[in-house]
């Protein structure tokens, strides 16, 4: 039996799967399964998997689900210790899985979390910049008091590609992940994990490589339940944190409503929909008047004018100018 299965659903990855698959095989350790699921993939992300001549890969196939029933389709199959959870559009440096299971064998842990590198590409594929993102701590205690939540912790705590976890902690609580929750199912299944945990353990190294591409490579699709996704996303992390006692817990909530809805306006006015602009500045209504949104704009702290703007604009329930903005913008 392996010790580490890893994860990789793949759908339309074709000019990336080779990279992420050899970057897998070059793991300093060596005992693991690589589990590749082809989520109904209509490209050549298949074939391509298949030219890696390796008993650890073991390739699946199946009708398209998404994301989530992917991952689960892959965990079903699992057969290490461990499970790694691993996007097949990035790749991972060598040391992943060694440093990841010394910790989670010597602390005898259910999770490690660790750091990532940004990679920014132009539309050629060309590496522009690279910006490493750490925890800069090593672990938060639940029962610690008056403990911040650090300004680089929230987002570690939401990827799942971040993050080596046990497999029998994820079986035995029957731990998935949620269907139809794109925009957040990294989060829906990571706050599960928070509420059984007394810790967080974070290995302050990056091993994983996420490539942040321009949108022209990418399919802009527009959420008409964008608002809803976020709005549960904010609440789970509000009732998380109060768990937790963040001494921060309020602006940080506030802070990820807002960008929330930044987001859901981005989405709105630069993805491609059947909405008119009225019907636009009426979503954004509902946006700046639900009572979440009433219940945290105190609690925002803007860090730039365009914040402070944004801020009074969403206080003072100005729907209107912001859908122009968001217009005039585009």
């Amino acid at each position: 039996m392996p010790k580490v299965s890893i994860i990789l659903p793949c759908y339309n990855v074709e000019k990336y799967i080779a990279k992420s698959i050899q970057s897998v095989l070059e793991q300093t350790y060596a005992d693991f399964e690589l589990l590749v699921v082809i989520d109904g993939s209509p490209d050549n992300s298949k074939a391509i998997a298949e030219t890696f001549q390796d008993s650890r890969i073991h390739i699946y196939e199946k009708t398209n689900g998404g994301l989530s029933d992917a991952r689960n389709y892959g965990l079903e199959r699992a057969n290490g210790e461990f499970v790694y959870f691993m996007d097949s559009d990035d790749w991972i440096e060598s040391s992943l899985l060694e440093k990841s299971i010394c910790v989670l064998e010597e602390e005898n842990l259910n999770l490690v979390i660790f750091g990532y590198i940004q990679d920014d590409e132009d539309v050629d594929g060309n590496l522009t910049a690279s910006h490493v993102i750490l925890p800069n701590t090593n672990v938060i205690q639940k029962l610690d008091e008056n403990k911040e939540l650090g300004p680089n912790i929230l987002g570690l705590m939401g990827y799942a590609w971040n993050k080596v976890y046990r497999r029998s902690f994820l079986i035995a609580n029957h731990f998935v992940f949620e269907k139809g929750t794109s925009l957040i199912e990294d989060i829906l299944f990571n706050a599960q994990l928070y509420h059984k945990l007394d810790k967080l353990r974070f290995i302050n190294e990056a091993f994983y490589h996420y490539l942040n591409r321009p949108s022209a490579t990418l399919i802009k699709q527009y959420h008409s339940d964008s608002f809803e996704l976020k709005l549960r996303r904010n609440r789970v992390l509000q009732a998380l944190f109060n768990e937790w006692a963040f001494s921060n817990q309020d602006s940080i909530v506030a802070a990820s409503h807002i960008g929330g809805i930044r987001y859901c306006l981005h989405n709105m006015f630069y993805f491609k929909n059947s909405l008119s602009f009225y019907e636009k500045k009426e979503h954004i209504k509902e946006m700046i008047q639900h009572p979440f949104t009433k219940e945290v704009i105190n609690n925002f702290a803007p860090k730039t004018l365009k914040d402070k703007v944004f801020k009074v604009l969403i206080k003072y329930e100005q729907a209107f100018l912001l859908a122009i903005l968001a217009q005039l913008k585009k």
